[in-house]
């Protein structure tokens, strides 16, 4: 494998004390090792920025303007040829980049993607079993699963792939950012290909404001969620194909701390009650 190729690690990280280190050390502790860490503290008010400069990493302070701004500035401050995004609060396997690398130099390709466990819900986890390799816009929508899991975190991209695309961030998109960037990513890439042996653990932290919605927010959050829709709509009109997946808007009900009910409103208006996990009604809009 061609051990020179520099990979940028790109954090964005906003009051993360708690998470940060663990993060970096598990990127140190790789088996590949021509990694460049840019971490880009966006305004915290904690000690995350003083946590990140005990490491020998590229620190970016400014003011808190979001994840998406937050991405586009380590992507303008990165000088590997290949970028990934990593959130603060979430690990890799210990070999992934050696993986994802050796990958995407085989195959030549602009976009390779992991598995991944996710530790909050595990039946949404799931590892590549065997290299497959995509080409066609559909093939390539459907072996990512960009429609249900838009992860940026999942990828490894060629940064010169992103630069003369002009690939970028959607700074007026606050929900579900990552899946527009990884949907026009996936869908402009030469070829996509999924790796097996390289995981991504979704830790899912509590705090983030993409994981848990409280009843109250809810208007807001379908509101937040219309340039998506948007988005979706157009994309799917101008390349002449279906999106699959419908990644929704999840409601959490929960008893002396435990989850109890949980609420999925689907972008396709259907909204799903679970109990424990088991789907037990399903209803339309309108009906």
């Amino acid at each position: 494998m061609e051990d020179k190729k520099l990979i940028s690690v790109i954090i964005p990280a906003y009051n993360v004390a708690l998470y940060l280190s663990q993060c970096i050390e598990n990127i140190k502790h790789q088996s590949y090792k021509n990694i460049e860490i840019i971490v880009v503290d966006d305004g915290s008010t904690d000690d995350t920025a003083k946590i990140a400069a005990q490491f020998d990493v590229k620190l970016i302070r400014q003011q808190n303007q979001g994840v998406s701004v937050a991405r586009n500035t380590g992507i303008k401050n990165a000088t590997g040829e290949y970028l990934h995004f990593m959130d603060p609060d979430d690990l890799i396997s210990l070999s992934f980049y050696e993986e994802m690398l050796a990958s995407s130099l085989k195959y030549d390709a602009d976009v390779v993607f992991c598995g991944m466990i996710n530790e909050r819900q595990p039946t949404l986890s799931y590892t590549n079993q065997q290299a497959f390799l995509a080409v066609t816009k559909e093939d390539k929508l459907k072996l990512a699963k960009v429609g249900s899991e838009g992860y940026c975190f999942k990828y490894l991209f060629k940064t010169s792939f992103l630069i003369s695309e002009k690939i970028e961030f959607d700074q007026s998109v606050q929900i579900a950012e990552d899946m527009i960037f990884s949907l026009t990513a996936v869908c402009k890439a030469n070829k996509v290909v999924a790796v097996p042996n390289a995981i991504y653990y979704y830790k899912y932290n509590a705090n983030s404001a993409l994981t848990v919605l409280n009843k109250s927010a809810k208007s807001d959050r379908r509101k937040k969620m219309e340039p998506l829709r948007v988005f979706k709509q157009n994309f799917e009109r101008e390349n002449g194909i279906k999106i699959i997946g419908d990644p929704g808007i999840i409601i959490r009900y929960r008893f002396l701390g435990m989850p109890i009910f949980k609420k999925k409103l689907l972008d396709s208006g259907t909204t799903k009650w679970y109990l424990f996990g088991v789907c037990i009604i399903q209803s339309k809009a309108g009906h």
